[in-house]
């Protein structure tokens, strides 16, 4: 058995940031598709496991017994500086530039978020439930997991995806809570390494079933291929922690995950509404993104106004506990 911290110290593990680096530029990727070649076989492959890994991988990350530690007040405020006002800047941005201001507007962005913006409120509804509770992990995980595969049933995950009457909340509410609960469960589990080729060899089935359902709808066999696919995926995630450091670039990338999670698909967007199209318009926003997080960084005013974290030296006194709870990404 191979038994794995959650936290190292103050010292944040490299390999978490790559992978989530890596993750990252994935949706980057996803997104660039769908606005240029839509319902490709590359793009389904993505939209049958990114957004689940990245909720186990929330999941996983989080520090429940730190939480459990703290009042509400406390709670919010840590998440309201780190998580909550840049998503709402980036909010007000994406409605302003798209459509007119209403009363009803501050209630939808929570219940129905615009484009990409789902995930944070999805995430913090699954950590203020867990906190909330008294419950143990594996007790959330068995209360979650029917309730998210019915929920995937009703409104599916693949090819026939229904929304239902506009006042029902966004329907990853009730999908994906399964995999917050699975990534919190494992958190708190050895890895057992002699289990591993099980894992793998259930990731690649699912992996293999998703890919045959690209040009074959079924909303039930999608639902089996999904869990079959990401459940063995989160439950690899240990092993992300011994990733040795490398590629400090992309390490970069996830650790300030939420600043290109809030900010690319608006990138994508004005880029194209320049003209640019195809591989272009992917190298200048990935080459734009870069080039603002390097300046911005270096703003000390305007760090936490769009999602980028400090620099290293002044994070180390920050309280290292809750340094990789916070795990964003885009929508699919």
């Amino acid at each position: 058995m191979l038994g794995l911290p959650q936290n190292s110290g103050g010292v944040r593990n490299q390999g978490i940031d790559l992978f989530r680096g890596v993750l990252i530029l994935l949706v980057i990727l996803g997104h660039f598709a769908e606005l240029t070649t839509p319902h490709t076989f590359l793009t389904w492959m993505g939209f049958g496991f990114r957004m689940p890994l990245f909720i186990g991988m929330t999941g996983y990350l989080f520090n429940l017994e730190h939480a459990r530690s703290m009042t509400l007040p406390a709670l919010t405020e840590r998440y309201y500086r780190r998580l909550v006002l840049p998503w709402l800047i980036a909010c007000l941005i994406y409605i302003v530039l798209s459509e007119p201001l209403t009363w009803a507007m501050p209630l939808r962005i929570v219940l129905r978020p615009p484009f990409h913006l789902w995930f944070v409120p999805v995430m913090l509804a699954f950590i203020l439930a867990s906190w909330a509770c008294s419950l143990r992990p594996g007790q959330m995980l068995a209360i979650a997991a029917p309730v998210s595969i019915a929920a995937m049933y009703v409104f599916g995950v693949g090819h026939e995806i229904e929304q239902y009457r506009p006042w029902i909340p966004d329907r990853r509410y009730f999908i994906y809570p399964i995999y917050f609960m699975f990534g919190l469960w494992i958190a708190r589990r050895p890895l057992y390494p002699e289990k591993l080729p099980f894992a793998i060899v259930l990731a690649l089935i699912g992996c293999v079933w998703w890919a045959l359902l690209f040009d074959r709808p079924s909303p039930a066999a999608e639902v089996a291929a999904e869990l079959l696919l990401c459940l063995p995926l989160i439950r690899m995630l240990p092993l992300v922690r011994l990733i040795p450091p490398s590629l400090p670039l992309i390490a970069g990338v996830g650790r300030d995950s939420l600043f290109f999670y809030l900010w690319h698909p608006l990138v994508l967007g004005l880029w194209a509404s320049a003209g640019l199209a195809g591989a272009p318009m992917l190298a200048v926003s990935l080459l734009s993104l870069g080039l603002a997080w390097a300046m911005i960084v270096r703003m000390p005013l305007l760090r936490p106004i769009v999602g980028i974290c400090p620099p290293a030296r002044t994070r180390r006194t920050e309280d290292a506990a809750i340094q990789g709870e916070i795990v964003t990404a885009g929508t699919t």
